[in-house]
């Protein structure tokens, strides 16, 4: 018979661990919590334990982090969300380097001339933009950001301030290919709806799947839907086109690395990109711009695929400057219909 004294062992070394993980300790009604807010599951015993632990640890960096800006050290501020009870490893291994196609089927970039001081279509206009969640198994960034940048093009040149979510599924079972989960660009979803005139539907008729880890089964199920006629693409590290194209209507999708803690666990305030010696690619879509008014720090507005529960309401306030270039692999529709 097999002794189960390791299992037993290892059980308690990890409970151990966790009371006393940092000088934090994570009682049991906010664990239960935790795990209860976010639907969180386990395969076993030692799973748990493990996840508990790294959550006590995360929420002990963040105590030491948000006490800073407390003390006006930091800009922005940080809380437990989705990702707390994993290892900045394996949340850095969830986003590898994007691979770029060699071919583009863009169009130049139209002629633009406004550039308002600050840009929100959420104040300026009155439009309700929600952020959706990609869940943890599917690296689909670049599907969500494409298809935010659309929808929320098609509210403002169609004047519906309420526009119905659309499916960002549809362009990961459909256009995504073998790489749609792990290092797929949105220049596919535009190359997909234009090259193919495929509608893009809407979410209620392409339902959102994010507990799918790979691509499911390309389904056709209507033809009325948001076309893309023509995209474009930004120079590298042009952050004044990318704001003279931000604030005349049009949101761009740029790349950014997530494989930060502070962009784990954002929250609130002027994120500033901590220096970090891992690579890998997101894609969030650039909505606006602005100064914000308790710190006089101008920002970009981003949005996330991460639900609300993270950063302010699944939006990013990217700090503005000259030394953090944002327009990286910029690309962004134009002509819609």
């Amino acid at each position: 018979m097999i002794s189960q004294r390791p299992y037993w062992i290892l059980t308690l070394v990890v409970l151990l661990a966790i009371d006393n993980c940092c000088g934090v300790v994570v009682s049991d009604t906010e664990w239960n919590n935790y795990k209860l807010k976010f639907g969180k599951t386990y395969a076993n015993a030692v799973a748990e334990n493990n996840a508990r632990f790294y959550y006590a640890y995360n929420v002990n960096w963040m105590s030491t982090h948000n006490s800073q800006y407390d003390r006006g050290l930091k800009t922005f501020k940080l809380r437990p969300n989705q990702f707390t009870d994993m290892r900045l490893i394996h949340f850095n291994a969830m986003f590898p380097v994007a691979t770029a196609p060699t071919t583009t089927n863009a169009s130049p970039p139209p002629n633009v001339n406004i550039v308002p001081p600050s840009y929100d279509p959420s104040i300026n206009f009155g439009y309700t933009i929600h952020a959706e969640d990609q869940g943890l198994k599917c690296n689909s960034g670049w599907s969500y950001s494409a298809v935010k940048a659309i929808e929320i093009l098609n509210a403002i040149q169609t004047g519906n301030t309420v526009p119905s979510p659309l499916s960002a599924q549809q362009l990961i079972d459909c256009a995504g290919r073998t790489t749609a989960c792990t290092k797929q660009v949105p220049q596919t979803v535009f190359d997909y709806l234009k090259m193919y005139d495929m509608p893009l539907l809407l979410e209620s008729e392409y339902k959102n799947n994010n507990s799918q880890s790979e691509a499911g089964m390309c389904l056709v199920r209507g033809n009325v839907g948001v076309r893309v006629s023509q995209y474009s693409m930004l120079t590298a590290d042009d952050d004044e086109a990318l704001k003279k194209y931000v604030g005349s209507g049009f949101p761009v999708i740029v790349e950014i690395n997530p494989t930060s803690f502070e962009f784990m666990h954002y929250s609130e305030g002027i994120y500033e990109p901590p220096v970090t010696g891992t690579r890998g690619s997101h894609f969030m879509t650039v909505i606006g711009y602005g100064t914000d008014k308790a710190s006089g720090l101008d920002y970009w507005l981003l949005l996330n695929s991460f639900d609300t529960t993270w950063g302010e309401r699944g939006f990013l306030r990217l700090r503005r400057s000259s030394t953090i270039k944002l327009a990286k692999n910029a690309i962004f529709p134009t002509v819609l219909g």
